[in-house]
């Protein structure tokens, strides 16, 4: 039998390697909770020499043409990791998932460009499509906050893109560089992308002093806003944790 490695790692999976740097001391949890283990440095043999026809027959519960998919698998060859590195110990979660979203700003694509993503219907028939997706979509009533299924905050997150990912990584890369001491992001770091697509309030002159000495406004969206006054941003607000009001995020 062929030794075979190599993982098959999701978008997600990916960000969550690129976004945590190996800890001298072992890893520890990221600001969003993520668990995360040590892959040392090493070498090993990547790749796939099974045949489809083999595959299948180790595998009769599968559908053969699965296999007849794999051509990328290959071939094996060698690979060195030179340096150490942290993979997220599971999935990233719904509720992970949702605390960057409200703590960055950040719109996930199937949201942004209101195509929507993909998701579960029973009455869906694939036969009846012209590409067969085993899911219904792209449809904007489904996302990362509703695939057609329930789920809970523990539960792997579904319908993000590799853009999503992205953003996620980058913006615990940024939280991890920050400078210490840095008082013009108290508790936060935005990674550019977020600023972006985050909505925005045109302060007016008398508002603006107040917008940076950190007064609450009353209402607002429930997620982060830019604040501006003639077009230059002075502040990014966040809904405060009581009330119907907004709080101070970020001091520019």
């Amino acid at each position: 039998m062929a030794f075979v490695a190599h993982p098959t790692l999701t978008a997600l999976a990916l960000a969550i390697l690129l976004a945590a740097p190996a800890a001298a001391h072992g890893p520890q949890p990221n600001s969003l909770g993520m668990q995360f283990v040590r892959i040392p440095a090493g070498s090993f043999w990547m790749g796939n020499a099974e045949t489809p026809e083999a595959l299948a027959r180790a595998y009769p519960q599968l559908e053969a043409k699965r296999f007849t998919l794999l051509g990328d698998e290959g071939p094996v060859h060698w690979v060195h990791i030179s340096k150490a590195f942290e993979l997220g110990r599971h999935e990233v979660t719904v509720g992970q998932f949702r605390r960057f979203v409200q703590a960055s700003g950040y719109q996930p694509e199937s949201e942004r460009d209101g195509t929507g993503g993909y998701g579960y219907n029973p009455a869906y028939d694939p036969t009846t499509t012209l590409r067969g997706d085993a899911f219904e979509g792209r449809d904007p009533r489904y996302s990362w906050r509703n695939p057609g299924f329930a789920q809970g905050e523990d539960h792997p997150v579904v319908n993000v893109t590799w853009n999503d990912a992205q953003a996620l990584a980058g913006f615990e890369d940024a939280l991890q560089r920050r400078a210490p001491g840095d008082e013009r992001i108290p508790g936060l770091v935005l990674p550019a992308t977020a600023l972006q697509f985050m909505p925005g309030i045109e302060l007016s002159a008398a508002q603006v002093a107040d917008a940076r000495n950190g007064a609450r406004f009353p209402g607002g969206p429930q997620e982060p806003v830019r604040l501006t006054f003639r077009g230059e941003l002075v502040a990014v607000y966040g809904p405060a944790e009581e009330g119907n009001a907004l709080r101070l995020l970020v001091k520019l």
